[in-house]
Order: structure tokens, then sequence, then C-alpha cells
């Protein structure tokens, strides 16, 4: 009796496995909070997972970070309670840090160089060191946007930026490339960050047009300076206990249902991503910079070689074209 309270307990909370009952439900766990087009991505595999499984998979969602943060939605999926999330690059950057250029600032030019990086025998590799580590699967990955800067002037070379304080999150890789560049790397809480930039403990920050737009950053800045230092992006990831007691037939109406929702929402965010950045300009007045972007990549590479020190074989080979 005991057994059998205990595992309609677990089930109530999406913790059996899938194989406990006849419907299944798939917990998906996101950190942020509606409405953006990763909701809307996820909305469409919701359906498609329940259409492709005949109704044998459901999704519940649990956004707005009530499961915890980015880090304890990872975690959840190591242990099985709950199937699915959509990280940043906290992922690989705790599980494969061997493999994580792609969280580099100046690495890579474009969401679609870095789904080309982990489509490729690299990016296999960091799949698998990320699966054998926490028992994770990244089954797909969709664009966030890119980050740039905003700033109290225009910057348009790395001299501009020589000396000015910016508003940068603690990631050592980070503060390490844009030191290199001559920015004064500052870390001030995402929280604080409009506040920071109005008295001026920092000058400048980077984040995606969505970011800047909703903090209402244009109050407080008067130019996006178009870096793209890091094309941002969402990997859909996997509970690999989850997806191990699933049949075949299911597990590839999750995997396939995961792959076209990534591609919808990657379409979607493209396009929310312009209109954004250009509302930023025309209905916010910021003035938009297209710097030089190939001195910025020039004036990050010390410190992109001595990150590269500790890749893995062959990943600094991988992503050398875009470098030069």
């Amino acid at each position: 009796m005991r057994k059998t309270l205990l595992a309609a307990a677990a089930l109530a909370l999406g913790l059996a496995g899938p194989a406990a009952a006849q419907t299944i439900e798939l917990g998906f766990a996101l950190h942020t909070s509606p409405p953006g087009p990763e909701f809307a991505s996820v909305d469409r595999f919701a359906e498609l997972v329940k259409q492709r499984s005949g109704g044998r998979i459901q999704v519940k969602t649990f956004p707005s970070a009530v499961l915890g943060g980015e880090r304890d939605n990872i975690e959840q999926l190591t242990v099985n309670q709950v199937a699915m999330t959509l990280n940043g690059d906290l992922l690989p950057n705790l599980a494969a840090p061997q493999y994580a250029a792609t969280v580099v600032p100046f690495v890579f030019p474009s969401a679609e160089a870095v789904y080309e990086y982990w489509a490729s025998p690299i990016g296999e590799k960091a799949k698998e060191a990320i699966r054998g580590k926490v028992g994770i699967e990244v089954v797909a990955f969709m664009r966030r946007g890119d980050r740039h800067l905003s700033a109290k002037k225009a910057v348009n070379t790395p001299d501009d930026i020589r000396g000015v304080k910016l508003r940068v999150p603690e990631i050592p890789s980070w503060v390490r490339a844009w030191t290199a560049v001559g920015a004064r790397p500052t870390p001030v809480a995402w929280p604080e960050v409009f506040s920071a930039l109005q008295m001026g403990v920092v000058d400048a920050q980077e984040n995606p047009c969505f970011n800047i737009n909703q903090a209402k950053l244009y109050e407080v800045q008067q130019y996006l300076v178009y870096t793209a230092h890091v094309p941002a992006v969402w990997h859909w990831s996997v509970s690999k206990r989850f997806l191990d007691g699933l049949t075949p037939e299911l597990r590839k109406a999750v995997v396939d249902s995961a792959v076209e929702a990534a591609k919808f929402g990657d379409d979607l965010t493209k396009g929310e991503i312009d209109k954004t950045c250009q509302e930023l300009v025309t209905k916010h007045k910021m003035r938009e910079v297209k710097p030089d972007r190939a001195a910025f990549v020039k004036a990050a590479r010390p410190a992109i070689d001595e990150l590269a020190k500790a890749w893995a074989p062959g990943v600094l080979e991988a992503v050398s074209k875009h470098l030069n």
C-alpha cells in the first residue's frame, strides 16, 4: 500500500518513470517568464508531441522559474525530476567546458555558425561529453538573440571602449575577452543594472535587444552598438533517464517534435529580434552604431588564444575560420 501511495505521489509530481502510466506527463521547466518566442515554441512542441504520440505524452510547463533558476532546472534534469528545459550556455560551461567555445565573446559571428559547430564532429563530442557527465541529451538549438552593447557614447572601434566601465555577467571568459578589448568589466547583478547605468557605476552593458527593451535601458543609454559578440542560443535539453524510459517510437516523437518546434521558434525569434532592435531606434530614439567588428575580434584574439589552451583538441581548429 505504501509503495502504491508513493508511486501515485511521484506520478502526480511528474517524477515517475514514463512507463508507469498509460499517459506520460512530460514536465518542461522554463526559468524565463512569458510572453516570448520560447514560450510559443514550447507550446508548439506540446502540440506536436501530443499528436505524434497519439495523445500518450502530455506536456506540463513550469514557467517563470517556479522550479528554480537555470542551474536548478539543469540539475533537475540530471535526476529526471523534470523531463525537459530550455537553457542557455550555462550547460556547456558546467558539463563540457573543454568544448564551450560557443560562449566566448567574438568567436562566432552568428547563430548559424553556432549551429554549424554543434552539428560538426566536435559538436557531437561536446554533446557526448554532456550526456556522459550529467545525463542530459541536447537535441535541438534555437536562437535567443545576438548580444550587443548599449552605451552612453558611440563605440565604433576598441579604442572607443578603452577604459569604459562595462557591465558583464561574472563569466570568466567574458571578463578576459572584454579586458583584452580594453574595457573595464564590472560585475553588477542584472536587477541592479538600470540604476547602475543611471548612477554612473557602469557606463555600458551588453545584452540582446529583448533584454535592453524589457529593462527600458534606452532611458539611460543613448547608443545601441551592434557588436553581436555572442550569438546566444537556447539548448533544448532532455533528461536522458526520461528518454531511456520511452519506447523507440515515443522517444522519436519527443526528439522530432523538439527539432521541429525549435525551428519554428528560431524563425519566430529572428523576426522578433529585428523588430525589437528597430523599435529601440525608431520608437525609443537610441542611436544605432555598426562598429568595425573585425577590429574587436582582433583585439580579443589574445584572450581567445589563451582560453583555447583549455579547450579539447580540435576545438580551436573548428572555430579558427571565424577568427581570421
